[in-house]
């Protein structure tokens, strides 16, 4: 066993965790290290915490199955199985990956890359879950059954993804050689396949272009190894029609399927607020009514003076009333303007109503509208409505609208939400002024309930 770091004191024992647990994924080696020296040391004396699980809960809110999974893979891919390094093969895995691989068999876990997706280890985990009894009764496909192993992956793996066996069939039919091949098959010079036979069980197949093809049967552990002339071989079989389409069709005896349109992505909507904003009412034009024998003089000139227009409208009185801002309105239409009003009434602002109530008198002359360059400023701005506001707001303005006591329960159920949808997570990101800016900046509505948006 290697030599055991030295710490002074807890305190520095417990700023060593802080600095890995804000590291990057690949740290989770040093992690399980350092719970390990926790729990086979005496660093802890003093602190008040009798062993690792209760240290890594109190103070970095990992449960028990974390620390325990943790040290598992510092056990496994650790240097040696006890040391703060990781292993060079399993660099750039994560802990995801890692945490899935301790309970794969190391004939598998050795072919593994960290470009292995996370699904597909899991899809060799589930294999484990299927007894021998079940994969015998499921028994073999027939076009399948005289077939050797190589050829069932890659029958298989053809039929699975039917745009790879287009490509393998032009490639195939108008080039000669196995480099085309390998670019087909292995573009980025390597690749591993996981694909499960019907009867047999998950296949793994890891191609390389400088490499043979290494076959590994999950199940049994064993492995098989072939040329690259062997696959060539077999994709020549299956490619011997011109239309590639219809060549897959006589082989898997099925339609070759479509290719799913693909709609585009939809911008988010935020989901409608249940408050109803209420509408501000429209502004509609004062009617004055004036006559039409004389226009309006410009408001540069002084107005004439009253006797003037009510001797004007005695001699036009029959005359049709006119407006600046509206059109000639005949006065049958006039009367039965009050009969619609009644049907649809309209709100109007306040300010509005008042002008309505009072009897206009015809001929008279509105000093804020016709003449605004004798009237005091404060008399030509109008008050408008008071702004409806927002149903929501941010967490920071909705703590800050709250009392104390309020605050304080509303804080502990959102961070325990919080935490709970981090598990695994590092809990040094609480001391990362981005998560509290993202924390408090999120929306909320008036009860405190975030914003959610739904596609």
């Amino acid at each position: 066993m290697d030599e055991l770091i030295n710490y002074n004191g807890y305190e520095e024992f417990k700023q060593a965790v802080n600095r890995v647990l804000n590291r990057t994924v690949e740290d989770f080696v040093l992690t399980g290290y350092l719970l390990k020296q926790a729990r086979d040391t005496d660093i802890l004396q003093g602190s008040g915490y009798a062993d690792e699980k209760e240290f890594a809960w109190n103070e970095y809110k990992l449960d028990a199955s974390q620390v325990s999974r943790y040290i598992k893979i510092n056990d496994k891919f650790s240097e040696g199985g006890y040391s703060p390094k990781l292993q060079d093969q399993y660099q750039g895995f994560g802990y995801a990956k890692l945490a899935l691989m301790l309970t794969l068999p190391e004939e598998v876990v050795e072919e593994l890359t960290p470009a292995y997706s996370k699904t597909e280890i899991q899809a060799v985990k589930e294999e484990e879950k299927i007894t021998d009894i079940e994969v015998i009764l499921e028994g073999q496909k027939e076009e399948q059954k005289d077939l050797g192993n190589l050829e069932k992956a890659l029958h298989q793996i053809f039929h699975d993804e039917p745009e790879l066996y287009k490509t393998m069939h032009e490639t195939v039919r108008t080039t000669c050689g196995i480099k085309y091949l390998q670019e087909v098959l292995a573009p980025d010079g390597d690749k591993i396949y996981s694909t499960r036979i019907q009867g047999i069980g998950r296949i793994m197949l890891y191609m390389h272009e400088s490499k043979d093809i290494t076959l590994h049967m999950v199940r049994s552990g064993d492995k098989e190894f072939y040329s690259w002339d062997d696959a060539l071989s077999y994709c020549t079989m299956i490619t011997d029609g011109e239309d590639a389409e219809k060549t897959w069709k006589e082989v898997y005896g099925e339609e070759f399927p479509k290719k799913e349109e693909i709609a585009p992505v939809q911008p988010k909507k935020r989901k409608e607020s249940k408050v109803v904003k209420a509408k501000k009412p429209e502004r509609k034009p004062i009617k004055t009514e004036r006559s039409e024998t004389k226009p309006a003089e410009p408001q540069t000139k002084q107005p004439d003076p009253p006797t003037k227009s009510e001797e004007i409208l005695t001699k036009d009185e029959e005359k049709p009333t006119e407006t600046l801002d509206t059109t000639t309105v005949p006065a049958e239409a006039e009367e039965k303007e009050p009969e619609k009003t009644e049907e649809t009434p309209e709100v109007k602002p306040e300010f509005q109503q008042e002008n309505t109530d009072e009897t206009q008198i015809p001929g008279q002359t509105e000093l804020v509208k016709d003449f605004p360059q004798y009237c005091p400023p404060d008399m030509n701005a109008p008050e408008q409505p008071e702004e409806v506001k927002p149903a929501y707001a941010t967490r920071r303005l909705y703590i800050a609208s709250v009392d104390a006591d309020t605050a304080a329960e509303y804080m502990g159920k959102a961070m325990e939400k919080a935490i709970r949808n981090m598990p695994g997570v590092s809990f040094g990101v609480l001391t990362k002024e981005s998560f509290w800016k993202e924390f408090f900046e999120t929306e909320v509505d008036r009860e405190g309930k975030e914003i959610e948006c739904v596609n």
